[in-house]
């Protein structure tokens, strides 16, 4: 097995992104969560891991993107792209009440670097989203353009997310929706749903000359999820330990099945044979529940959901 090194992804400029080991990068969050850094920790992995989202040069991507991709990996970078478009920026909206209700000061401090990250995520998607898909240059436009091209359980994924934002929000002291909160974004919409999407992407193209500003951009972003992970993880293994294990379980058995049919059937190039964005995300599913304390039970449960037939939209 090759030697894991912190001199790889975790110092690596952004220029130096694009190529890197895959296996490092497809494995950094799992091997940073398994360390449980504290939120000071955290706060100085972000001190030294700063990037320029306008540094990234998109021209070549957008050549690649209109003249040497084939339709269906076009079609595939669209739906990505625009489920990120619209993941990112409401992430934003998440974020704040969270930081409003940390429950210990250097909660606090980390979680401002965590909207800093959010931003810079958002600017890079809006970039792609204009320069490289040419959709809508307005923000307000593309997200509307963006909302139509995402699947129905992302759309009712983010319905979710918008009724427990409401609890933080008219309870912004109270510990156990806070908890519930950080549960859905950054167990489910972080450690499940952006996690496992950055890193197909970027084992999708790791061995194709093409799209650069893409591979380092969602690169980058993988790096950043290693953190925002491992702090949802630390505050959920907190609030476990405190009795919270059935309001955080709750929101888990509502948005993981969303979560996981997000993209589901779709297959990952260079995966194991048969291995689906699905499977992947139930894996990193039972891993971190394992991280914050949660047994195996309750996990099979949640991953039974996810076989049932899904419910109409709207319903």
């Amino acid at each position: 097995m090759t030697r894991w090194s912190t001199l790889l992804l975790d110092d690596a400029s952004l220029a130096q992104m694009p190529e890197l080991p895959v296996d490092h990068v497809l494995r950094h969050a799992d091997l940073v969560t398994a360390q449980q850094p504290k939120p000071q920790a955290l706060y100085e992995r972000w001190e030294k891991q700063q990037w320029n989202a306008q540094a990234i040069d998109l021209e070549q991507d957008r050549l690649d993107y209109e003249k040497r991709l084939p339709r269906d990996a076009r079609k595939a970078l669209e739906e990505s792209i625009a489920t990120f478009i619209i993941g990112e920026y409401t992430g934003l909206d998440l974020l704040a009440p969270i930081l409003t209700g940390a429950p210990e000061e250097i909660d606090h401090l980390y979680l401002g670097t965590q909207i800093a990250d959010e931003t810079r995520h958002t600017q890079l998607m809006l970039r792609l989203g204009e320069e490289v898909l040419g959709l809508d240059p307005d923000p307000k436009r593309m997200l509307v353009q963006a909302w139509n091209m995402c699947t129905p359980p992302h759309r009712a994924l983010s319905r979710l997310e918008t009724e427990i934002i409401r609890e933080i929000q008219h309870r912004p002291s109270d510990y156990e929706a806070w908890l519930r909160t950080v549960a859905l974004f950054h167990l489910i919409s972080e450690g499940v749903l952006a996690l496992v999407g950055q890193r197909a992407i970027v084992r999708s193209l790791h061995d194709i000359p093409m799209l650069p500003g893409v591979k380092a951009g969602f690169t980058a972003m993988c790096r950043d999820e290693s953190r925002h992970v491992s702090f949802g993880l630390h505050a959920l293994r907190q609030g476990v330990r405190e009795g919270y294990t059935e309001a955080i379980c709750d929101v888990i058995e509502q948005a993981a099945p969303l979560a996981l049919r997000i993209e589901e059937g779709g297959a990952v190039e260079d995966a194991p044979e048969g291995t689906s964005m699905r499977d992947l995300g139930i894996d990193s599913l039972r891993r971190q529940l394992r991280l914050i304390g949660v047994d195996d039970v309750f996990a099979e449960h949640v991953v039974g959901l996810v076989t049932r037939p899904a419910p109409a939209e709207g319903h």
